[in-house]
């Protein structure tokens, strides 16, 4: 059985509790007690002491504010809720505060579209790899500036292509990037009716209305016949970079049947080809592989 709560916060008045220098020493102080020190809960003095905050009245008032949606009072003292943690996650991974961070376009591989060079940067949030040559779009996703500030810059392109796949993988699994909430897919296609040569898939958020985009290709990179057939070919999605691998898919994508809509995508590797067929909403229904010495038809039991 799925319960709601009857009443609910105001997001304006939930950000209002924690917009203070003192409540947000608070939530820190109580993260920095309990994270990885196997502490579950912190008495009153123990967190007021660490907030430094010397007033006790003013203390317990700006304590009080924040229970019990960023901080729960139980019998050994006081633990972050789930929405304390993540105020204290997305504080310290600069979302909200950094508006410096960037990175300078740098080299990361050859454009699918025309033999160019791919540049990945970084700005405002956001990773981008375009063509140098042709101006194509490979890849616009956003990232946490902690991620670019704290690394060692010679393994930045490793770590954004990572974080990528990561965000990637977490759309095709249902999940808004922004809230979390359930996604809707659907095919995109042109006024011809054809699919869009680029991003041509959607996913749309139930809850919060975020549209993302991404191929027909990136919607099957993690199955588990793709993976294998990658593997063979000695990819490893988990630590290959997107535009490393996209040189080997079927961007595009094409429509083979109207009426139920089937879509057909295409991995071809040195040694054998991976043609998959999903319907409306993403699902691979089957996968035909031709190897180099033999042709043979499997089905996913979808």
């Amino acid at each position: 059985m799925v319960e709601s709560a009857d009443e609910s916060v105001e997001p304006s008045e939930a950000f209002s509790l924690v917009a203070s220098e003192t409540r947000f020493a608070v939530l820190k102080a109580l993260w920095d007690l309990t994270t990885g020190t196997g502490e579950k809960a912190v008495s009153f003095g123990t967190l007021r002491e660490a907030a430094a905050v010397g007033d006790s009245g003013q203390f317990n008032y700006h304590l009080d504010q924040l229970t019990p949606q960023f901080v729960r009072k139980v019998d050994d003292g006081y633990r972050l809720t789930i929405a304390g943690q993540r105020v204290v996650g997305a504080a310290v991974s600069g979302e909200f505060t950094d508006l410096e961070t960037s990175m300078d376009p740098r080299p990361v591989g050859d454009c699918p579209e025309c033999g160019g060079t791919l540049e990945l940067g970084y700005e405002d949030g956001h990773m981008v790899v375009d063509c140098r040559d042709c101006e194509t779009r490979a890849a616009d996703m956003q990232a946490p500036p902690v991620l670019v500030a704290t690394a060692d810059p010679g393994e930045l392109p490793g770590l954004l292509g990572k974080h990528l796949l990561t965000e990637i993988q977490r759309m095709n699994r249902g999940f808004c990037l922004y809230c979390g909430g359930p996604l809707e897919e659907s095919v995109e296609r042109d006024d011809d009716g054809r699919l869009r040569e680029s991003w041509n898939v959607s996913f749309t958020c139930l809850v919060c209305e975020h549209v993302s985009y991404s191929l027909v290709s990136g919607a099957v990179l993690d199955h588990p016949a793709v993976v294998s057939l990658l593997h063979e070919a000695g990819v490893d999605v988990r630590e290959t970079p997107l535009w490393d691998v996209e040189p080997i898919l079927d961007a595009t994508g094409r429509i083979v049947d109207e009426d139920p809509l089937r879509v057909e995508t295409t991995i071809d590797t040195d040694h054998a080809a991976l043609t998959l067929t999903l319907d409306a909403d993403l699902n691979v229904l089957d996968y035909e592989r031709r190897d180099d010495t033999e042709t043979g038809r499997e089905s996913d039991g979808v």
